[in-house]
């Protein structure tokens, strides 16, 4: 899995790079190869997020690790970021700053013309340039959450680690409610990395459903 991971990152950001250096020359001549790194980024920041529920996990959940084999997690106190290690055979720090760098890489990203109206294929709602200022202060606030997970890792401290995970994945969450389409057929294999509605993270869903400060600490 590893392997296969590696290659498709460098092709990610490789892409990003080209399109980065195509909008500093401001001559966009594909708006379909716009929307496709775009999704390309967004489904390997779930891939990341969803691994990063295991820091969320509670005694008797079942983890998926990254070569398909079931972990049931149990009740013995193990430092969560230990168990990711364990699970996922990678640093949790290192999903947190790849979400960090890609959210950050593609923010600019949705520029009018690969909007519903001139591409077909893409799943982001009108709404996101019908009402651009909303838009960004969601995307702004999964940013932040990002940046405050990488800052939770480095102090090690679990409580700290699995609210942080948690806000990400409800800033995700609450982004993703507003601005974009879920179809019926993905629910169930995207349904809880994109809504963010981890049950662990309940707890904090009325926090972040009144304004984003709770996103900021």
């Amino acid at each position: 899995m590893l392997k296969i991971l590696k290659p498709t990152l460098l092709v990610i950001c490789f892409c990003i790079a080209s399109l980065c250096q195509i909008f500093a020359e401001d001559n966009v001549s594909d708006n379909e190869t716009i929307v496709e790194i775009r999704q390309q980024t967004m489904q390997a920041i779930w891939q990341r997020l969803d691994r990063l529920s295991a820091l969320i996990a509670r005694p008797g959940d079942v983890i998926a690790s990254s070569d398909g084999n079931s972990i049931v997690i149990g009740n013995k106190e193990t430092q969560s970021t230990e168990t990711y290690a364990l699970i996922h055979g990678r640093e949790a720090i290192q999903d947190a700053s790849e979400i960090s760098n890609f959210l950050k890489q593609v923010k600019d990203f949705w520029p009018d013309n690969t909007s519903a109206a001139h591409i077909k294929h893409t799943s982001a709602e009108k709404l996101v340039w019908l009402i651009p200022d909303a838009f960004k202060r969601y995307y702004t606030d999964a940013v932040i959450a990002s940046e405050n997970l990488e800052l939770s890792l480095s102090s090690e401290d679990d409580e700290k680690i699995r609210r942080s995970v948690c806000m990400l994945a409800l800033s995700c969450g609450r982004c993703h409610a507003a601005f974009r389409k879920v179809r019926y057929s993905n629910l169930r294999k995207e349904g809880r990395g994109w809504t963010g509605s981890y049950e662990s993270c309940w707890k904090y869903k009325n926090e972040i459903t009144l304004d984003s400060t709770s996103i900021r600490k």
